[in-house]
């Protein structure tokens, strides 16, 4: 009888690159804890955030050129939608995430999905179908239970900690790397 093997360790994480998060105040919850776990595996980490924000603010007003541009980041981690998730007709997003991935100029990007709090009217669904070729992170399929601050929505202090170790696990996971960009990430596997 053949013994599982492990999954393969994850590569070392490439020290002095620059991962650059960018989103809403849900990219400052989990931003700030993965920024200190990814300057204590040796990388540079930025975070640009704007509480109250929503994907076409982000696609449509320069911001992420800006940052990009002035950056220069190995991988971007986009942290949107949490104030969209009731949105009657989230296919109105379509458009909006199109431009805002096509602005990272191909860099390797990860669209962090928010940990739910109250039900979803589709909207990660569409970003997950409009995202390509960044990789969707699916917050929900690996957080549960996510302890959340007084006003019920936000991780708590405990939940950030918790929400940043599983994304930087997954980070280091998904990575594969290339001369090019050690940013790289594995192909998403589609289930049939």
């Amino acid at each position: 009888m053949a013994t599982p093997s492990a999954p393969p360790e994850p590569l070392p994480l490439p020290k002095g690159t620059l991962v650059l998060q960018i989103g809403d105040s849900f990219a400052a919850a989990l931003g700030v804890e993965l920024g200190k776990m990814l300057k204590g595996a040796g990388l540079r980490s930025a975070l640009e955030y704007k509480t109250a924000s929503y994907i076409p603010n982000w696609s449509y007003e320069g911001d992420i050129s800006k940052f990009v541009s002035s950056y220069q980041p190995d991988l971007v981690l986009i942290t949107l939608g949490a104030n969209e998730i009731e949105i009657p007709k989230p296919e109105e997003r379509i458009k909006p995430i199109k431009h805002l991935v096509s602005v990272l100029g191909g860099r390797p990007c990860v669209w962090v999905a928010p940990p739910l709090w109250k039900p979803d009217t589709g909207l990660l669904k569409v970003i997950r179908d409009n995202i390509a070729p960044c990789r969707y992170l699916d917050s929900n399929a690996l957080v549960h239970d996510l302890p959340r601050g007084r006003d019920k929505i936000h991780p708590s202090s405990e939940g950030r900690q918790i929400w940043a170790k599983i994304v930087f696990d997954w980070l280091a996971q998904e990575r594969q790397g290339s001369p090019k960009q050690p940013w790289a990430l594995k192909p998403e596997l589609v289930a049939n």
